[in-house]
């Protein structure tokens, strides 16, 4: 998909990065002087004295008292020379930096005192670069200040130098500064200008140079690399058209393999230096047949020939390039790496011809970056060869192209599938809303049958009620009253007794929302006159509880008779003058519930084994049996000396009722 189908917020997000990197190459191509400011200015030396010496030591001294050159001597013969200065390389040869002596420069320069003033941070040197096939020393009043370390080929050329002359100078007093370069003979090398100065005025310089240089090019070499690794893994979990993906992780892995020299520090790499050179070629070699790949499968326009042709050039230049037989690389690499052209022209042509025949901003701005790259590759070239010394490589950031277009790429497919997503999303809202009227028609149908069933039911329930309930309390009281005389029958407590079973029938038909304390209340406001008038004190010591989500009429009716039942037998047999109701939350059977207490202070009691309830006298087993249908259990327990703690537990889940809950309505 070309780029003016991705979007205006791609768009945009392209013509940020754009002039972020605008900016940057700006910062690049500008350099980076000293802040001025309130302190004193740096110092920025340009003239200096060379002398060649002809001493065979790589290692420098540690003093200049020490060293076998005639540094110190007052017949030495110093030339002037300017800053940067260069001596000449060969683009070929084949010396070995471990078997054959140097050839050591120094330089001598000299730093003023007003560049050594006492200020909060303290002097500071500051070069941004030094680059030679050897070692190179600093040393200030004589003494040792530092020195290059790990590979004599691949050492630290790309960072610059920053050294704090604190404890080298005094204030107020100049300071002889000499830079002793030992050299692979034929490979020359070059020191830039030098600044000394307060740290304050110098820092800016340093560290926005050490980020072009060095810093920047590690964090767009990981963030490339992580990206490959992304790449990666989308093209290990969809083989299938992601041809691309694995391109762009071998892409990234070459890149960072070619740009490996830019990245070294002080401690170099563990690595041999011809090996580590032909790394570097290699990396060079595969990033350009990568590059030439991905852009024949974004074009998809495959090239197989010509892939072919290029796989066998970069082969062949790979293999010739191994130190197993070639030459020494230390001093082949530069001429070896003009054996990039070849490939790297084919790459622009098809990125042209792409360009050509596309027509998008997205090909043609890829055609002019590739285009862009050879310049910076004659420049680095150029640099590699100590010209404009102070410049910055403009390589490692030339595959900025490859990765901002593997961006638009990957943007573009989410793009892509996104509106796909989005199509299928809307045929399928527009199916759903064609079943949801079909579903919708279907759910009223169905609603009122379920309405016309529930009514029926709760109908059946509240008859059913009425009958075992009411029905048989007026039943009994008939029967009293028909077999004793009406002296020895309280009607009036019969009568009341069927009342409150009426009041208990209807507060079931309200809804209690699963709350239970709710459901207690109502039960108290029933029976609580009932209570005082047999001479009753009830104490409500009820605590909060979660709802029982499944307390529903029925269950609710449950509940009220169970605790009805227990009521009336301790009005009738207990004797007691007090009664406590509690609530709290217990757990029981290894399940979560609440329970609910009513403790009186009469008479103990303790319910006899089922089978030897008396005949007729169903009261407890109804109890028993009314819990087992809500899915808890119930427990009398006797006090010592009066009283008995009633407990009803009830679970916080959907009831299990017991296999008798079908017979409970024959119990009742």
């Amino acid at each position: 998909m070309p780029l003016e189908q991705v979007g205006p917020r791609l768009r945009s997000a392209l013509s940020v990065g754009l002039a972020f990197l605008f900016l940057l190459l700006s910062l690049i191509f500008t350099g980076c002087a000293p802040v001025p400011g309130s302190l004193p200015p740096p110092a920025h030396l340009t003239q200096a004295q060379a002398w060649s010496s002809s001493s065979t030591q790589w290692e420098p001294p540690l003093s200049l008292e020490e060293s076998d050159d005639a540094v110190l001597a007052a017949g030495t013969p110093w030339q002037d020379v300017t800053l940067p200065n260069a001596r000449p390389r060969l683009m070929a040869g084949a010396s070995d930096p471990a078997s054959v002596p140097p050839q050591v420069l120094w330089y001598r320069m000299t730093l003023p005192p007003s560049a050594l003033t006492i200020t909060p941070q303290g002097p500071r040197l500051y070069i941004p670069r030094w680059q030679t096939v050897g070692t190179q020393a600093l040393y200030v009043n004589g003494h040792l200040l530092w020195q290059s370390r790990g590979s004599r080929v691949w050492n630290s050329f790309n960072r610059p130098i920053w050294l704090d002359l604190g404890g080298a100078t005094r204030p107020g007093e100049p300071a002889v500064l000499h830079v002793r370069a030992a050299m692979l003979p034929g490979i020359g090398g070059a020191l830039s200008t030098v600044w000394a100065g307060p740290e304050e005025q110098l820092e800016g310089a340093w560290r926005t140079r050490n980020l072009l240089q060095a810093d920047l090019i590690t964090l767009m070499r990981g963030a490339y690399l992580v990206l490959g690794v992304f790449a990666l893994v989308v093209w290990l979990v969809r083989r299938r058209g992601g041809e691309v993906y694995l391109m762009f992780f071998l892409m990234s892995v070459c890149h960072l393999m070619s740009s490996l020299h830019f990245l070294v520090d002080s401690q170099g790499f563990a690595l041999r230096d011809d090996w580590f050179s032909w790394l570097t070629l290699a990396g060079s070699q595969g990033s350009v047949l990568c590059s030439f790949h991905f852009l024949c499968m974004v074009e998809e326009r495959p090239r197989p020939r010509l892939g072919l042709v290029l796989l066998v050039y970069v082969v062949a230049v790979t293999l010739a390039a191994l130190p197993l037989w070639a030459p020494s690389l230390t001093t082949m690499l530069p001429l070896l790496r003009l054996t990039l052209l070849p490939p790297s022209l084919l790459v622009l042509a098809v990125a042209v011809l792409g360009a050509w025949r596309q027509r998008t901003p997205s090909s043609v701005l890829l055609a002019i970056w590739i285009l862009a790259s050879f310049p910076m590759g004659l420049h680095d070239l150029a640099l590699q060869n100590y010209q404009n010394i102070e410049d910055i490589y403009f390589t490692p950031y030339v595959y900025l192209g490859m990765f901002t277009l593997f961006l638009v790429i990957a943007l573009n497919r989410y793009t892509s599938a996104l509106q796909v997503a989005a199509s299928a999303s809307a045929t399928l809202t527009q199916r759903l809303a064609e079943q949801g009227h079909a579903l919708a028609e279907t759910h009223a149908r169905l609603s009122e049958a379920e309405r016309a069933r529930t009514l029926l039911n709760e109908r059946q329930r509240v008859m059913r009620e009425m009958h075992d309930g009411v029905g048989s309390s007026l039943m009994s009281a008939l029967r009293l009253v028909e077999n004793q005389p009406a002296a020895q029958v309280d009607v009036a407590q019969v009568l009341r007794e069927c009342i409150d079973d009426l009041k208990i029938a209807i507060d079931s038909l309200e809804p209690v929302d699963a709350d239970l304390l709710a459901l207690l209340a109502n039960l108290r406001f029933r029976l609580g006159p009932r209570l005082e008038g047999a001479g009753l004190t009830l104490h409500w010591a009820v605590q909060d509880v979660p709802p029982l989500p499944w307390l529903d009429a029925q269950s609710a009716l449950h509940v009220l008779r169970i605790l009805q039942e227990v009521l009336t037998n301790i009005v009738k047999h207990s004797s007691a003058h007090q009664i406590t109701f509690r609530t709290a939350c217990a757990d029981a059977v290894g399940r979560p519930g609440v329970q609910v207490q009513v403790e009186d202070d009469g008479r103990p009691f303790s319910p006899p084994p089922a089978s030897e309830y008396e005949p007729g006298r169903k009261g407890l087993g109804n109890v028993q049996a009314r819990a087992r249908a809500l899915g808890g259990c119930v427990q009398w327990e006797p006090q010592p000396v009066r009283g008995t703690v009633f407990t009803l537990w009830l679970p916080l889940d959907a009831p299990q009722p017991a296999s008798g809950e079908n017979s409970l309505e024959k119990e009742v």
